[in-house]
């Protein structure tokens, strides 16, 4: 019996690996089996459409379709967990600097085209909404518990508990 399960697992192991050859390797359907070796053809991607933007791309706004690297650094953040604005990318790239797994430059995010990062806010918005060259003076939001998305905040019926149980009733 265990010769027999041995052999089946072998078996389902070659399989799985011919499938994912096949899924690597070609383009097509398993169930035509003409298309099976014919090789893979990628298609030219369209360009973006920016005409629903405002601006020029890459001149109003930054254009990157990943957060290139920069000299932006962790260790020169004022607060820890936090949000950041790369000013080095136009605002479009953020990262989140923490307990520092992810190296100096923390978790590196990207906007999407059109938008950049608003330190005020921590969030991507328009950015005709955003001034990036202050995003720096705002660092010091992350070091406020009040503004920091990282830090938990107190519920309402927390508060309203906390509250009565300094009441006094007569």
């Amino acid at each position: 019996m265990l010769k027999f399960a041995f052999v089946a697992a072998a078996g389902l192991l070659s399989v799985a690996v011919l499938i994912q050859g096949v899924k690597v390797d070609y383009y097509g359907s398993l169930y035509q089996r003409d298309e099976l070796h014919a090789p893979y053809k990628s298609a030219k991607e369209p360009k973006q459409d920016f005409s629903k933007i405002p601006g020029v791309p890459g001149v109003d706004y930054p254009v990157y379709h990943e957060v290139p690297h920069t000299s932006f650094s962790c260790s020169h953040v004022p607060a820890i967990p936090g949000m950041y604005a790369n000013v080095e990318t136009g605002c479009q790239a953020y990262h989140t600097c923490h307990d520092g797994r992810e190296g100096d430059q923390g978790a590196s995010f990207l906007c999407t085209n059109g938008t950049i990062f608003n330190q005020k806010e921590f969030a991507c918005d328009w950015w005709y909404n955003v001034k990036c060259e202050e995003s720096p003076s705002l660092y010091r939001l992350n070091a406020d518990p009040e503004h920091n998305p990282f830090v938990p905040k107190q519920k309402p019926e927390d508060e309203l508990l906390h509250h009565k149980k300094f009441l006094i009733h007569v």
